[in-house]
């Protein structure tokens, strides 16, 4: 199904894809991967120096202005002691690139890991032509909640809308910047991991999702959101698998195991 709108002139057609029939995820996982996922690390080659309190905390501001600081360690027990680990929401490169067009120099006795770059545009040339506007953050995910939700997202009339439960999604769903949006061979609307290029799930599906997920929305991208699609209400979904592609890959998953009695009864 799909919906015109009239824009400069020009005749626009939005996608509807509220349910899709599942692919065939044991030939999707067994596809090799367009990159290696894993986090890069930098180990430190030297001893902290006498000012390493204020060296840490100026890289920590530097990139939660730049939103792209997942995390940071202190050595020692308390709340006082210098930065030793940060988490950088940044592929190495373009953190290197980063620093060098400011002209900062790299402390060498923090452990550094860096996000794996993205392998994938955010929207291919394919999907972009039946959506309004591609909800996903700017900035790389970090460390998030891991319960186990499940819901659906549907796309209609060039929006998506997801949802926590059995109900319709009403919602304005929102991923995180690592998931990309693709069309299918078979002219799907699917999610793909940019980073390794795998396929998630198609649109419509049944998914699961580690939560309540959290990320960045730019003021920006929120407002042509709503501008566009809303008034709504967000809700970040945040990186989501299709139900059936997980059990496919863990098929231990599908068996319903009754635990046994305990001795005696």
């Amino acid at each position: 199904m799909a919906a015109a709108d009239v824009q400069g002139g020009e005749e626009r057609v939005y996608a509807t894809q509220t349910k899709a029939p599942t692919p065939d995820y044991k030939a999707l996982l067994a596809e090799a991967p367009l990159a290696d996922s894993g986090w890069v690390r930098r180990e430190p080659t030297s001893a902290p120096p006498a000012d390493a309190k204020a060296i840490g905390q100026a890289w920590i501001d530097r990139l939660e202005q730049r939103k792209a600081l997942s995390g940071y360690g202190l050595s020692g027990k308390g709340p006082d002691g210098p930065v030793s680990l940060i988490d950088v929401g940044m592929p190495e490169s373009e953190f290197e690139a980063w620093a060098k067009e400011n002209g900062w120099t790299l402390p060498t006795h923090i452990y550094w890991t860096f996000v794996p770059a993205l392998a994938l545009p955010r929207v291919s040339q394919a999907a972009a032509k039946g959506i309004r506007v591609w909800p996903a953050s700017t900035a790389r995910t970090g460390a998030q909640n891991e319960a186990l939700l499940w819901g659906r997202v549907e796309l209609r009339d060039g929006c998506f809308y997801g949802d926590t439960g059995d109900g319709t999604p009403q919602k304005l769903a929102f991923f995180h910047e690592e998931i990309g949006l693709d069309v299918d061979a078979e002219g799907y609307f699917i999610l793909r991991d940019r980073v390794s290029g795998s396929t998630l799930a198609r649109i419509g599906e049944q998914m699961n999702w580690g939560g309540p997920p959290s990320a960045y929305i730019a003021p920006e991208l929120e407002a042509e959101i709503l501008e566009k699609c809303g008034p709504g209400e967000i809700l970040v979904v945040g990186s989501p698998e299709s139900e059936e592609r997980f059990a496919t890959q863990y098929p231990h998953v599908r068996e319903l195991r009754v635990p046994p009695k305990p001795p005696g009864n």
